[in-house]
């Protein structure tokens, strides 16, 4: 029926919907889908196309802080508290605890209780990721996976006779909601190649880094325990593991992110002291072939020490200190104000104060560590002894130092242990 038509008179029916059906309407076959990518039919500026900001979740705090460049878009109600911190982030579209929420839209979707685990599952630890595509469908995915815990406790509440197994299996079983029906399914996907070992193995090798997971052409790319990689084909319902480079093999004291950027797929490593920066791009030239290339190596000890030394109060990036209100900061300073501090969010290039007491003391963190990828630049974000943030240009080498990112009064309500437990670099999308 849609040949009967012709282009344009199609393309004048489609250019009436929403950006939803937009979306959806990309995906009733190729010549629709032809149709409106030649004629711009889906506006661009409403898709995930640029970066907002990073969600970084402390330890101890309550809710998710936002590190921007201000002011903030108006409108971006990220300005608002995400309760319970964010858990993932996929093209503008937040997955918290129980709920998946478009900050910038303004709404949050409640998430039914997922079934309980299959048979022999129950010993294992489950991570969740969201995948989202605006630009081919409105709906999202929210995926269980299983991972394989290393505490002591684990060890011993698994099935003996299943320590030996390889892992992931060969039918790789895990609970995938689709908002399109709005229920939880058990998905089996299908290994290509080798596992990455045994339960066993696994198990004894300790894990410290966050998985963080990467969307992208149609697959998810999830970092395991090990440091291995698995790509989840949501295409064919198969499943690859990839391997880790092989430095982490050998360098001790390593922390490793997953991560999406203009070429791809990247694995970024802080190894030994936690100043040797590097960047690997993984290839993939074939279905059952995939092998991370070297982009960037490069110490950046100097460099943090020299730039951290000579920072100033602002930046041109500002957390956003969404935690300064909470209860227990009011309980301690007797601190009435709203809930957003208009003049945290002002830069001013005149004022060089410092204000050190919330700054020089940062907790037994010593060194840098990742805070994410530009996702269409090569850039690396830091955070050093989390007091502040840079941003590392792959193409220039050039650091930058971009602001604080210590929360106000961190240090009076938290224990020693302060440091960053996860984040999340966001892209808002305002599709409705």
């Amino acid at each position: 029926m849609t040949r009967l038509l012709p282009d344009d008179t199609l393309a004048a029916v489609l250019v009436r919907l929403a950006p939803r059906g937009i979306a959806a309407s990309r995906c009733v076959c190729k010549v629709w889908r032809d149709i409106i990518d030649a004629r711009h039919i889906l506006r661009a500026d409403l898709l995930p196309l640029s970066l907002a900001g990073i969600f970084i979740d402390f330890r101890e705090l309550r809710y998710s802080e936002f590190f921007c460049r201000p002011p903030p878009r108006e409108g971006l109600g990220v300005r608002e508290r995400i309760d319970c911190g964010v858990v993932d982030h996929c093209n503008g579209l937040l997955l918290l605890y129980d709920s998946v929420a478009n900050p910038v839209m303004g709404w949050e979707e409640p998430l039914p209780p997922r079934p309980p685990p299959s048979l022999g599952m129950e010993y294992l630890f489950e991570d969740k990721y969201i995948v989202f595509d605006p630009a081919t469908s409105p709906h999202y995915q929210v995926f269980h996976v299983p991972l394989v815990l290393n505490s002591e406790l684990a060890r011993k509440q698994i099935n003996p006779a299943m320590v030996e197994l390889e892992w992931p299996p060969s039918s790789f079983v895990m609970w995938v909601f689709s908002s399109v029906n709005g229920q939880w399914e058990e998905k089996a996907f299908v290994r290509q190649g080798p596992p990455a070992g045994t339960i066993a193995q696994l198990t004894a090798f300790q894990w410290y880094d966050a998985c963080h997971a990467v969307y992208w052409r149609g697959a998810l790319y999830v970092q395991r325990e090990h440091h291995f990689v698995i790509r989840l084909s949501l295409l064919d319902s198969t499943y690859l593991v990839i391997k880790p480079p092989n430095i982490l093999q050998s360098v001790r004291g390593q922390h490793s992110y997953l991560g999406k950027s203009k070429k791809g797929v990247y694995y970024v490593l802080m190894l030994g002291n936690s100043y040797r920066l590097q960047v690997w791009v993984l290839e993939e030239s074939r279905d059952e072939y995939a092998e991370w290339m070297l982009e960037h190596d490069v110490d950046l000890q100097v460099l943090l020490r020299r730039l951290n030394d000579r920072s100033q109060a602002y930046g041109p990036w500002i957390l956003q200190d969404v935690n300064y209100n909470e209860d227990k900061h009011i309980a301690i300073y007797n601190d009435n104000e709203s809930t957003i501090v208009d003049h945290d969010f002002e830069w001013n290039s005149d004022d060089d104060a410092l204000d050190t007491e919330d700054m020089v003391d940062a907790g037994n963190h010593n060194g840098a560590s990742v805070l994410g990828l530009h996702p269409f630049k090569e850039i690396v974000f830091l955070s050093y002894s989390i007091s502040r943030g840079f941003a590392y240009h792959l193409s220039t080498s050039k650091l930058e130092d971009i602001g604080s990112i210590y929360p106000k009064y961190y240090r009076e309500v938290s224990s020693p242990h302060r440091d960053i437990q996860d984040f999340f670099p966001y892209t808002p999308c305002w599709m409705e």
